[in-house]
């Protein structure tokens, strides 16, 4: 499905009330952003149906306050699970919902209106190496056994790339019929940044390098179930594209041509990757990792990065390279999962299990000026090609469908 390419249903005679579970709107990672970006397009562009805001802690109301048409209740709980199958299901039968949405895979099971799920990925068949220990294990048959269900629950389920929905298909046995893309977008903050001062600005708060550097965006968590604490979640790719790094640099050479600096951003990089770890393939002073990095700061370290380094093992969008390419940053990301789909052809692919592969990727962006200019071109009209207006657009097409089916069944 190209981006935008969704069209919108009839719009139903009356109002409908649309309850959203937002549990997780506060949090930093991707799936934040998604839904924080999501629920601003919707808000903005629908004035005619009624939102119902569903928090767990009472520290997250307020968000939407001057939101005419959203009404927030907090409906206070710590487990997930009693959260999703008996404190919301109460909580929107008291609201009388025409339909209701949660866009992290879990939905409750006994609803009382109509459900629509976003899932969020299929790593749990494709990469159960990812799972390890019992903690691993046990999260590992959860999923497998309950997204098949939430899916067959549900009466729409929304994907955040075609690539998803082919592996739902697969893995879950979802029909095709039921489901919808959902894209990404990259806020309208990110665009090339040309003012120089805020440019030195972001150097300095985060201690960056001076010189373009490579740019590698991770989570830092560690792999579930590891019980030294201290291991990089193996999803993102860190240790292979230290290893290519260091043979990059070494295979660089030569006067004039020092490869640039790598620089890693995530939570917790800095507790798992010490001078030791990285001494293994590179000189640590070539490696820089500031840690976690203000959302708003991000337009700028794309804009001074001389390439996003995004060899993923798997991922069902992967902001992070649109969030790149619509800064101008250059992208090297994975030919598995759904980046090839994002990129679109705007980025080079890698296997990412490839070291060769990806020192030679790093090696050409590190000294082709003309390729870093063609690449960064392409990826500016790639990112403006997703839209998060076009993604609340669907959003709305899919809850009212599912309203409408709610209408009918009552009907019948």
């Amino acid at each position: 499905m190209t981006p935008g390419s969704g069209t919108l249903t009839e719009t139903p005679t009356r109002s409908l009330r649309i309850g959203l579970m937002l549990r997780a709107v506060d949090d930093v990672d991707g799936q934040g952003i998604y839904i924080r970006k999501l629920c601003d397009a919707l808000f903005e562009m629908d004035a005619t149906n009624q939102y119902v805001a569903f928090y767990n802690d009472a520290g997250q109301a307020g968000r939407y306050r001057d939101r005419r048409n959203v009404r927030e209740v907090v409906v206070a709980g710590r487990k997930k699970l009693l959260w999703d199958q008996v404190q919301v299901p109460l909580a929107a039968r008291r609201e009388h919902l025409d339909v209701l949405f949660h866009h992290k895979f879990s939905i409750p099971l006994l609803p009382p209106c109509p459900v629509v799920v976003q899932q969020r990925g299929t790593e749990y068949w494709s990469h159960p190496d990812f799972y390890v220990g019992a903690a691993g294990r046990m999260d590992l048959l959860y999923n497998r056994a309950m997204i098949p269900l939430y899916c067959r629950r549900a009466t729409r389920v929304l994907t955040n790339s075609d690539t998803l929905g082919d592996e739902l298909v697969r893995h879950a046995g979802v029909p095709r019929s039921k489901l919808r893309t959902v894209y990404a977008a990259a806020d309208e903050s990110f665009r090339p940044i040309t003012d120089a001062a805020t440019l030195t600005q972001v150097q300095k708060r985060y201690a960056l390098p001076a010189t373009p550097f490579l740019l590698m965006v991770v989570k830092g968590h560690q792999v579930l179930g590891q019980a030294s604490g201290k291991a990089l979640t193996p999803r993102k790719n860190v240790e292979v594209v230290l290893e290519a790094y260091g043979r990059m640099r070494r295979d660089a050479g030569g006067p004039g041509t020092a490869a640039p600096p790598l620089v890693i951003l995530g939570l917790g990089i800095a507790e798992r990757l010490s001078p030791a770890v990285i001494a293994e393939q590179v000189d640590p002073a070539t490696v820089f990792i500031p840690g976690f990095v203000e959302f708003g700061d991000m337009p700028a370290i794309y804009t001074m990065a001389r390439a996003l380094v995004f060899p993923s093992r798997y991922e069902s969008f992967g902001l992070p390279i649109v969030e790149a390419m619509a800064c101008g940053c250059p992208v090297i990301t994975s030919t598995t999962s759904a980046c090839p789909e994002v990129a679109g052809g705007a980025a080079i692919l890698v296997d990412p299990d490839d070291v060769a592969g990806m020192a030679a990727a790093m090696q050409r962006v590190s000294f082709d000026d003309a390729l870093v200019e063609e690449l960064r071109g392409r990826g500016i009209r790639r990112a403006a090609s997703f839209s998060w207006a076009d993604s609340a657009r669907t959003l709305l097409s899919e809850l009212q469908t599912a309203a409408r089916a709610g209408t009918g069944a009552r009907a019948r």
